[in-house]
């Protein structure tokens, strides 16, 4: 009997804020039977943290992301392989978040060089975690951050890691960040065509993600080494966007059922996790509005 039955894609309701809106693609995107479910928790107690490594250019937007997987606005905590804590990345260090411990982060710093030793860091990096005997220490998906805001989505960086960079079974998920900079592309070049300015302000979503697929997404998926699946995500400084689309693709991803089901079943275990994390950063803003100003309850 297969551990994983189906994953099903679903729209999440709008202006619904990370974590709940991922709660959504959870709860309706699985049917798993008792078995697969027994199945999971014991795959947890050997693996209880889903490892993601994440790569990308300073300015891609990498924290932002992480911060909205977790449900959090607050910094992670970075530790040593031995549990001390570091103020510097380096791509061995773990980054944590309090509100979501299922999940464990490293980060390729100063890989938007595109230098060879950072490259060779990578692949040493991934090459390494592949020989892990234990599969809670083993790499279970990479997360490559691309910002869209430059005149040029692939530098050299981008090129040398999907040309060169064999990562075996991990999945690789394109983040096109930024994306809201190719509505902006979009809409300029409908005015061109004679579009009026409303017309080109509502065409320009699909507009945009047309121009994508001719210019960008044929030439990724051309490469020696392309990606599983690709997302496309705007206006991530909003607080209400969500990474429900990253967290549906990642899943989709997974070759490996059981932990595709072990990815479910963290996102479900740190929910509530999560929706206390985010009751507890409202009831300190309440504290600090109301205790620590002179803002007042206006009168009815």
């Amino acid at each position: 009997m297969p551990l994983f039955r189906s994953l099903r894609r679903s729209n999440t309701p709008e202006r619904i804020q990370a974590p709940f809106a991922q709660a959504s693609i959870i709860q309706t995107s699985q049917t798993a039977s008792e078995q697969d479910q027994d199945i999971a928790q014991r795959m947890k107690r050997q693996c209880d943290r889903f490892r993601i490594l994440i790569i990308g250019r300073a300015n891609a937007g990498k924290t932002t992301i992480l911060q909205k997987v977790c449900g959090t606005k607050k910094a992670p905590t970075i530790c040593d392989a031995e549990g001390t804590k570091r103020g510097l990345h380096d791509i061995k260090h773990e980054m944590t978040f309090e509100s979501n411990p299922g999940y464990v982060f490293h980060d390729s710093r100063g890989f938007e060089s595109g230098g060879r030793e950072e490259l060779d860091d990578v692949k040493a990096f991934i090459s390494a975690r592949s020989q892990e005997l234990e599969v809670k220490d083993q790499l279970h998906a990479i997360w490559y951050c691309i910002p869209m805001g430059d005149d040029r989505p692939f530098t050299r960086a981008e090129i040398s890691f999907f040309s060169e960079c064999g990562v075996g079974s991990v999945p690789v998920i394109a983040i096109f960040t930024k994306f809201d900079a190719m509505d902006d592309k979009a809409f300029a070049e409908l005015l061109k065509q004679g579009a009026s300015d409303d017309e080109a302000r509502v065409r320009a979503p699909n507009h945009a993600v047309a121009m994508f697929d001719q210019d960008i997404k044929h030439f990724l998926y051309e490469t020696k080494y392309p990606p599983k699946g690709h997302v496309l995500l705007r206006d991530m400084n909003d607080p209400y966007a969500t990474c429900d689309q990253l967290i549906a693709s990642t899943a989709s991803a997974i070759d490996n059922e059981a932990l595709k089901l072990l990815f479910l079943v963290i996102q479900n275990r740190n929910l509530a996790l999560c929706m206390q994390t985010a009751v507890d950063e409202l009831v300190d803003q309440y504290h600090y509005l109301f205790c620590y100003t002179n803002t007042s309850i206006p009168p009815d």
